[in-house]
């Protein structure tokens, strides 16, 4: 067990680590493993580089106490036999995350700077007295994640003002494939309620929490993205109906699991991508960036997740949007139907 100041240190550091993707943060330090002989049939560029890239993956990798770091290093150097420039290390790097095998890290070569992706917007009808909300990808953050969230907000009202009793809801999550978690939860916060909902877990049993509160999404209490003014909806508690399919991954699998576990949500469709982790970006020297599974998703309820979400009543269709031809959301609105209002 590790005492109070290695247990501070460690907390320290943790709180450097930025949360994308799924968590939007920035880069994080690492701690140095010391010196290794370098391989003379490796340029010394080359064998730094990929030093300072397996330091990030040994000390911060969601599987870093199931692997063997010395034979780990042993195979990666040798793969990069003959290699003298940085840029020859990046296919060696990309390897080294493949054999980590968690499924979600990778390897971003640097890139000159560019528009954050913003992915399709974001959509709301009332379906047969149903509130509908489209939740898609999005891989954008700071004010353009702000926006996002207050555009949600505004989506959310329009439809909640239409119905004559606002306590049912769809929220599908179908072909979304991930992105920045934090400007969807702060969005879709109107329908999920104020609660803490989920958490990450890293291998230490070191827990961050996700909170949504007052239009904002929130890690550990500290404020990500939000909607200001946010809209205060007719129920604050409304039935929900989350829809996943094989497409929803990363980002998109954590907003299904901010539902999980809340009174009145029942989830419908095919089990997510399986990548029910979180991804936190560190920076190279030369711009690149490994963005590596650092934590597994939990729910509100304390439910472990890593893999896919199986949902709570398995439907299989083809997303259309129309209750006549949609199987899936002709499900959850049949469920909804059940659901009385208070």
């Amino acid at each position: 067990m590790m005492d109070s100041a290695e247990n501070a240190t460690r907390r320290a550091m943790l709180r450097k680590t930025a949360v994308w993707m799924i968590l939007l943060c920035a880069g994080a330090a690492c701690t140095d493993a010391g010196p290794s002989e370098p391989d003379d049939s490796i340029g010394l560029q080359a064998h730094v580089y990929i030093s300072s890239a397996l330091d990030i993956m040994e000390f911060n990798s969601v599987r870093r106490y199931e692997i063997d770091w010395t034979a780990f290093r042993e195979e990666t150097f040798a793969e990069a036999a003959g290699i003298m420039t940085i840029p020859e290390t990046y296919p060696v790097i990309v390897s080294a995350l493949e054999r980590i095998g968690d499924g979600h890290s990778f390897f971003q070569e640097p890139i000159a700077s560019a528009p954050p992706a913003a992915g399709n917007a974001p959509s709301a009808a009332l379906v047969d007295g149903v509130g509908y909300l489209d939740v898609p990808a999005f891989s954008g953050g700071g004010e353009d994640g702000d926006s996002l969230a207050l555009l949600y907000h505004g989506l959310i009202e329009g439809v909640d003002t239409m119905a004559v009793q606002a306590c049912r809801w769809v929220v599908d999550l179908r072909g979304n494939t991930g992105g920045n978690m934090w400007p969807m939860i702060a969005g879709v916060g109107p329908i999920l309620g104020e609660d803490t909902v989920g958490f990450f877990v890293d291998p230490d049993s070191v827990f961050r929490s996700w909170t949504y509160y007052e239009g904002e999404a929130r890690i550990n209490d500290a404020p990500v993205n939000a909607a200001i003014p946010p809209y205060e909806p007719q129920s604050m508690a409304p039935h929900v109906a989350v829809l996943t399919d094989s497409l929803t991954a990363s980002s998109g699998e954590a907003v299904a699991v901010a539902f999980r576990g809340r009174d009145g949500a029942r989830s419908f469709g095919q089990p997510t991508w399986g990548l029910s982790t979180a991804n936190a970006p560190f920076l190279l020297d030369d711009g690149a960036v490994i963005f590596l599974t650092v934590s597994t998703m939990v729910d509100r309820a304390g439910v472990v997740y890593g893999g896919e979400l199986a949902p709570d009543e398995p439907v299989v269709g083809e997303k259309t949007g129309d209750p006549q031809t949609d199987e899936v959301l002709e499900a959850a609105l049949t469920w909804l139907s059940t659901q009385s209002c208070a």
